[in-house]
């Protein structure tokens, strides 16, 4: 996924967003679209896979501002500032491994996707935008996740799922009982919205996820995935994946 800053592209598009839902322009100077596609209007602007997001949500739960939900890892723009803004009851949640699970640090509360403090049934909606590829153990999280949506609930998502990887994960890091991190294949990194360093990509996802996503919980998936220029979403891993808990 490596990107190209090439100061002679630009891209402009007229269209409306689903986010801010305003006639807009969106602009990408970079050849990366997935995360150079701006919209103009948005606060902070948004990229395609959060305005992608945002048509997935607005299809499942056109009632998701009257859900309570848990955000991990929110971002200080588009959708983030969306779902905190209009939902009705919304907790988002970061992870201070050195900080007590459950406590409230820098304005969000603290928390491990992997063993979270929340009640049983507490949401109706969790959202994650690009956190699933950087969680050591995924299944603990699916388990915990499940554990935690309401009968009927949805754990909405994004993060790059790669069409040429036949199996459903490939493992690039280990966390050992230690404490270290056994690197498997060349670190990579992504942005981390609390950490200058970034995030650590633990796992390659590939076109069979969906199912090992119901092997893991016994959730219903559906994955989604867009060529919409008319709401800014183009370029690659534009994917949502939708895991709603069985009534």
């Amino acid at each position: 996924m490596a990107e190209d800053k090439k100061a002679d592209y630009l891209l402009e598009i007229e269209g409306r967003c689903p986010i801010c839902e305003k006639d807009t322009r969106f602009v990408s100077k970079n050849r990366w679209l997935r995360g150079g596609l701006i919209c103009t209007t948005c606060p902070g602007g948004s990229v395609p896979r959060e305005r992608a997001l945002a048509m997935v949500l607005e299809r499942w739960a056109p009632n998701w501002r009257q859900m309570p939900t848990h955000e991990s890892s929110p971002i200080s723009r588009g959708i983030s500032l969306k779902l905190r803004h209009q939902g009705c009851a919304y907790t988002g949640t970061n992870f201070h491994p050195r900080q007590p699970m459950g406590a409230m640090v820098g304005g969000f509360r603290n928390e491990n996707l992997e063993e979270q403090t929340f009640a049983d049934k507490q949401f109706g909606l969790v959202v994650t935008l690009d956190v699933f590829e950087h969680v050591f153990e995924p299944g603990k999280m699916m388990k915990e996740i499940f554990r935690t949506l309401m009968p009927g609930g949805l754990y909405i998502c994004t993060f790059p799922i790669r069409p040429y990887q036949v199996d459903s994960h490939k493992v690039r890091a280990k966390l050992l009982p230690s404490g270290e991190v056994e690197h498997l294949e060349e670190p990579e990194y992504h942005g981390n919205p609390i950490d200058k360093k970034g995030s650590l990509v633990t796992f390659d996802y590939g076109y069979a996820i969906h199912q090992m996503i119901g092997r893991w919980a016994p959730f219903e998936v559906e994955i989604s995935r867009f060529n919409k220029p008319s709401a800014g979403i183009l370029g690659e891993y534009t994917e949502v994946i939708v895991c709603r808990k069985p009534d």
